[in-house]
């Protein structure tokens, strides 16, 4: 029994403790699903976030849904302009559920901090970055190179810091890409060297490196690209 004392479990009162901080916060958590219940978007699953814009009858709908509409979305009378200050004024205390919860991500935040949040949230559904190909997938980061391998096939694979791409029978006047994911440092990295056809017959090379990563991780890396050739 010695060891639990060091909890804070030798009498009643010290006993009681948690369970008042157990139902705290889960008061807490109850209060904030009900408030967040005054913030959805009549028309899509967003919340309203500040600045909070009114129409003349008073409703109001989310910023993306806003910027869709010249007219109230709801009843297509004029937008006042006026902003619902109390709503924002509590908007400052709610904790708001990610844009990525649908994907998995539980965390919850204020609504300023939502922006950097969300831009950098792992659960962040990426695009397929093959380019010229019609590929709709999109999915996690970790989920993104076995979709290459398994869909992309024509792309190369290479493990070493150094790579080189050749280029021949170019066309000119069309489109080409060619593509090479390297991998190094564990991480993966997709290289595209891109033509892109004008019509005055002066074609264009452009090569891009993209880290199958976060933006974060992006920043720990520079990449170097030599164009070697005859004119």
């Amino acid at each position: 029994m010695s060891g639990l004392h060091g909890l804070g479990f030798s009498n009643g009162v010290s006993r009681s403790l948690p369970a008042q901080r157990f139902h705290r916060g889960w008061n807490m958590s109850r209060m904030n699903k009900q408030l967040l219940n005054f913030f959805r978007c009549s028309l899509c699953p967003e919340y309203l976030l500040p600045p909070i814009i009114k129409c003349m009858y008073g409703h109001m709908v989310c910023i993306t849904c806003r910027s869709k509409f010249t007219r109230c979305a709801i009843c297509w009378g004029p937008m006042s302009g006026d902003r619902n200050l109390s709503r924002e004024k509590l908007a400052e205390v709610v904790r708001f559920p990610c844009r990525y919860a649908f994907s998995g991500c539980q965390m919850r935040m204020l609504y300023t901090d939502k922006p950097d949040h969300e831009d950098l949230c792992e659960f962040h559904p990426y695009p397929c970055p093959c380019p010229s190909s019609s590929c709709r997938w999109q999915g996690q980061l970790e989920a993104m190179v076995p979709h290459l391998q398994d869909e992309h096939k024509f792309i190369t694979e290479l493990e070493e810091e150094e790579t080189r791409i050749v280029v021949e029978k170019i066309e000119l006047g069309d489109a080409q890409d060619w593509v090479r994911m390297q991998f190094c440092f564990g991480f993966h990295f997709l290289l595209v060297l891109t033509k892109q056809g004008e019509s005055n017959g002066r074609d264009q090379l452009f090569a891009i490196v993209i880290l199958i990563g976060t933006r974060k991780q992006a920043e720990h890396f520079t990449y170097h690209v030599k164009l070697v050739g005859h004119r």
